[in-house]
């Protein structure tokens, strides 16, 4: 039984800080005990905030990158930082975190319905009075192991904070957050048989 800490087995990350910041590229990487998570809160803030042009789920409370964090540290712990995607689906994180848009189409709607282009995709749209989208307390993330074409440089900026002695390869993996948003869980639009039945509400 280790006492005050005698004992302890010390780590490579054990200097490296819960959270590290990288303003020049909107992102910041989380230390989850002997894992990494790179996270860009300016990439999700701009696809699910509340000025966002695109239909979507969009966040409510949460408006800032800290408020993302604090959802994101609470909710992915090591134990679920395993295989090559994660998926945490539905959780409640007690307070409106956002507008749900997605809704089911009835069986007579399906194949009538409006469709525009969401992310280089064709999607159902029903037109919604302002205001009437509703709010909601689930939330969703989607991990993904981190690959560098798409970091930014992250990787190199992180080596150089802690003065190129602890990179990504001291980790025993490295996730990116792929995508985060409020609501009921939807896959990817690229999912023609889930989207051929539902909509995304969209306010007029």
């Amino acid at each position: 039984m280790a006492f005050l800490g005698i004992g302890k087995k010390k780590g490579p990350l054990d200097a490296v800080t819960t959270i590290s910041v990288f303003p020049r590229i909107g992102s910041a990487v989380l230390k989850v005990d002997t894992k990494l998570v790179v996270f860009s809160p300016a990439y999700l803030l701009g696809k699910h905030g509340a000025g966002t042009q695109e239909v979507a789920s969009k966040f409510l409370d949460l408006r800032t990158a800290t408020q993302l964090l604090t959802a994101l540290l609470a909710y992915i712990t090591p134990a679920k930082l395993t295989g090559d995607r994660i998926e945490v689906r539905e959780v409640d994180v007690g307070m409106d975190c956002g507008y749900d848009a997605l809704v089911t189409l009835t069986p007579e709607l399906v194949g009538h319905v409006r469709q525009e282009n969401v992310r280089g995709a064709m999607v159902n749209i029903i037109y919604t009075d302002k205001g009437k989208i509703p709010r909601t307390t689930l939330m969703n993330f989607i991990l993904v192991r981190f690959d560098p074409k798409y970091g930014q440089g992250v990787d190199v900026l992180f080596k150089e904070k802690y003065g190129g002695n602890i990179g990504f390869e001291n980790a025993e993996a490295v996730y990116a957050v792929l995508t985060m948003f409020p609501g009921k869980y939807a896959p990817p639009v690229a999912d023609t048989k889930f989207w051929s039945q539902h909509a995304l509400l969209k306010e007029i």
